[in-house]
């Protein structure tokens, strides 16, 4: 039963993670996306952190059937909250386009993008019409598998989706978390310290998640992955030195000390460029139409990946003991250069306009740079010079004629 219930909550929140940066690009502008979708990256954290914070507190707990079951009695309330809380969000406007339901996805991106004290609300409008125009090509398109690997564009963006979750998963991030207490007490620790080590170790995930999330739509997406991949190899280096040459005497405390603070700067580098930068470039790659399957098999290969790490991890460790970093540290490097010249940079270009970075700018129905306010009509306008014409006469809600009337009214008595 207790598997059954595994498997149950497994698919749950596989799922779930694959849904929700989905969402979250959908909703963001993309001077934003970053810190929107990279908050799945944090929420994801703070619950790692939660589940460990739990776990300490009940080992001190004198029933054994506490144990496990005031965690697993507490992790209920999440799912509960979580559907309360899905009859209050918006659905995503462009999976709406998607469903040809075009008035409800305006209302939305009206009402979440508005600009304080711009009464015509161009960005909104222009970000708007650009969604609805290229949502009219998507619709059009087969949604299919088949197209993600035999279509040039779609293949690479798979690629490179596939592959950035392959890398950032042969960190060993997974391996260290499920295996935290059982490598520090390899590093001699007692089995109260390999708890506080744990939860200190989660700690360090929520926060420098955050850290990435705030700083990538600054220095993009890029350079936080390569740094993320790279710095965990150099953690790994040191920590399979140390591992290597004092772990089986466990008499250089300053040694041990710095093995965990090895692990502790591993999950720094990991939160900001693999983690955060990870979950958003996933969201971020694919159009419309397949946009949700791309992440599907981003997180799929997370969790494959992840599968046959951790099947392996204890008898890698019983037979070969240190020298199972050494997998970790020649994939991450090995990645690290890869990276370097396929990956693209996608910071604040609109979903829209993506294609355009894998060579088919036929793809793009229209640019933002070629969508513009007139402000002497308060009508939209596309294009450049003598070819601009008027986006749509049906652009504007009431709420958007009644604040341009309003602001010609002022101008009239100023």
């Amino acid at each position: 039963m207790f598997i059954a219930a595994r498997f149950i909550a497994g698919w749950g929140s596989w799922g779930f993670l694959a849904v929700t940066p989905t969402y979250s690009a959908e909703l963001a502008p993309p001077g934003l996306r970053g810190l929107m979708v990279g908050m799945n990256g944090v929420n994801i954290a703070l619950g790692y952190a939660l589940a460990s914070y739990m776990g300490m507190a009940f080992f001190f707990t004198e029933s054994p059937v506490a144990k496990w079951r005031g965690p697993l009695g507490i992790a209920l309330l999440w799912p509960f909250m979580m559907i309360i809380v899905t009859f209050f969000v918006p659905e995503s406007p462009r999976f709406l386009l998607m469903k040809g339901k075009v008035e409800e996805a305006r209302a939305i991106v009206y009402r979440l993008h508005a600009t304080k004290g711009d009464p015509d609300q161009e960005f909104a409008r222009g970000e708007f019409y650009q969604m609805q125009k290229q949502t009219e090509l998507d619709r059009t398109l087969e949604p299919g598998w088949i197209a993600m690997f035999t279509k040039k564009g779609y293949r690479k963006r798979t690629a490179l989706a596939m592959g950035f979750a392959f890398i950032g998963q042969s960190t060993g991030v997974l391996v260290i978390n499920n295996y935290g207490p059982t490598l520090y007490k390899t590093l001699g620790y007692g089995t109260k310290q390999q708890l506080e080590f744990q939860c200190g170790w989660i700690t360090v995930g929520v926060v420098f998640n955050a850290v990435g999330a705030l700083f990538m739509d600054k220095v993009g997406r890029k350079p936080l992955m390569l740094f993320g991949v790279a710095g965990c190899c150099v953690c790994l280096i040191l920590e399979a030195a140390i591992v290597a040459t004092y772990a089986e005497e466990a008499t250089n405390k300053a040694a041990l000390a710095a093995g965990v603070a090895m692990f502790y700067l591993f999950l720094a580098v990991y939160s900001m460029g693999v983690d955060v930068a990870g979950v958003v470039f996933y969201s971020e790659l694919f159009p419309n139409h397949i946009r949700a399957k791309g992440v599907c098999l981003s997180m799929a290969t997370v969790a494959l990946t992840d599968l046959v790490y951790l099947q392996a991890t204890t008898t890698a460790f019983a037979n070969i003991k240190w020298r199972f970093y050494l997998i970790f540290i020649v994939i991450t490097a090995l990645g690290s250069f890869l990276m370097y010249f396929v990956l693209p940079e996608t910071k604040g270009i609109p979903l829209e306009e993506m294609a355009k970075i894998f060579g088919d700018t036929d793809d793009v129905v229209v640019f933002s740079s070629d969508v513009h306010l007139d402000h002497n009509t308060h009508e939209l306008v596309v294009g450049k010079g003598g070819l601009e014409h008027v986006a749509t006469h049906q652009g504007m809600t009431e709420d958007i004629k009644k604040a341009i009337a309003e602001h010609k009214e002022k101008a009239t008595d100023a």
